[in-house]
């Protein structure tokens, strides 16, 4: 190599250097995300407490970890054959440009997987979590999940009214000896169904609209407006909800 060059191979030593240790930092960050949140996981012993954790944080902890961790990987891979660009600066970016197309590449595969496949297998560990008996803080027994049926006994007339119209979900867990109760609170929209044109289940409620309010007398009307997080699939859906079983107090 001629010295004409020995000013860009000074730089691209440098470059190299740096770069390596950048993404060394990069995927430890990229790791240490999902570290801290099986940590957090693993430490949660409360159920309900465990089910709000995962539906809140995973799918979007592992998407922002791997995407981290795929960008360390590709600014490693791309100082990893420093032979190939020591002719002429024009190949560093030529480099450049192909690690940052693969980079993309593999990003959008994880973002397919982690927030359209893995949704199925968090739902269903979501769904353990959620029938897992309860026990009894006061003497250890276990406790029984009332049916939806006999619930309304358990709950106050605004509880029931929020039921009624969607927004939430009760679960009462009971421990029949002693008559203590435990009412653990779900969000009603946070649920994903199929969406009708992709057929991945991603379709959630973004926003709801009160058409008729549910009284003793009369059952109730809601508009659900849904939009796919994958496909931007957006639709309309009528749900009539119950009557209230006692006239809300004032």
């Amino acid at each position: 190599m001629d010295e004409y060059n020995q000013p860009y191979l000074d730089f691209l030593e440098i470059w190299n250097v740096w770069i390596t240790r950048a993404s060394i930092v990069i995927i430890v960050v990229g790791i240490s995300i999902s570290l801290y949140y099986f940590f957090k996981r693993a430490t949660t012993s409360d159920p309900k407490e465990k089910h709000d954790y995962i539906n809140d944080n995973e799918i979007n902890m592992f998407w922002q970890s791997m995407l981290i961790v795929t960008i360390g990987i590709g600014l490693w891979l791309n100082v990893s054959f420093p032979e190939t660009v020591k002719e002429a600066m024009i190949y560093l970016f030529v480099r450049l440009f192909v690690t940052a197309s693969f980079t993309t590449i593999f990003a959008l595969i994880f973002n397919s997987l982690i927030k359209v496949y893995y949704p199925f297998l968090v739902e269903k560990r979501l769904n353990k979590l959620r029938h897992k008996p309860r026990v009894n803080p006061e003497n250890g027994n276990k406790m029984k999940l009332v049916s939806e049926d006999e619930e309304d006994e358990y709950l106050t007339n605004e509880q029931i009214e929020e039921e009624a119209m969607h927004a939430v979900d009760y679960d009462v867990w009971l421990d029949e000896e002693t008559g203590y109760k435990k009412i653990e609170k779900y969000d009603g929209s946070s649920l994903a169904v199929e969406c009708p044109s992709c057929g991945y289940r991603t379709l959630r409620v973004e926003n709801e609209e009160i058409i008729r309010t549910a009284t003793v007398e009369q059952e109730g009307e809601l508009l659900n407006y849904y939009k796919c997080s994958y496909c931007g699939h957006r639709e309309r859906r009528t749900v009539i909800t119950n009557k209230l079983r006692e006239a809300p107090k004032v």
